[in-house]
């Protein structure tokens, strides 16, 4: 792979990158599931099979919801994980 087909890869696939410095930056444990999902459906939309979007549509849909928030922090509160770690 030459330089200019790496520089071409990099730029397809910054955005990311973007997702995963949110991701970092971010503290609230709902939060970053609702950009592991944003991410998800990103990535989906790269491929050819159309289910994908679908599924990670609806894995989006439901964790941007007051349910699907209720829902994250209880199976994170079961697991014991909070914010702070």
């Amino acid at each position: 792979m030459n330089i200019f087909e790496q520089l071409r890869l990099l730029a397809e696939w910054s955005p990311l990158l973007t997702y995963m410095q949110t991701l970092a930056a971010e503290d609230d444990i709902h939060a970053k599931a609702v950009i592991v999902a944003e991410a998800l459906e990103w990535v989906a939309t790269r491929t050819e099979i159309e289910w994908d979007d679908e599924l990670a549509s609806h894995v989006s849909d439901i964790l941007v919801s007051e349910e699907g928030e209720a829902f994250v922090r209880w199976i994170l509160e079961k697991i014991q994980v909070n914010d702070d770690e």
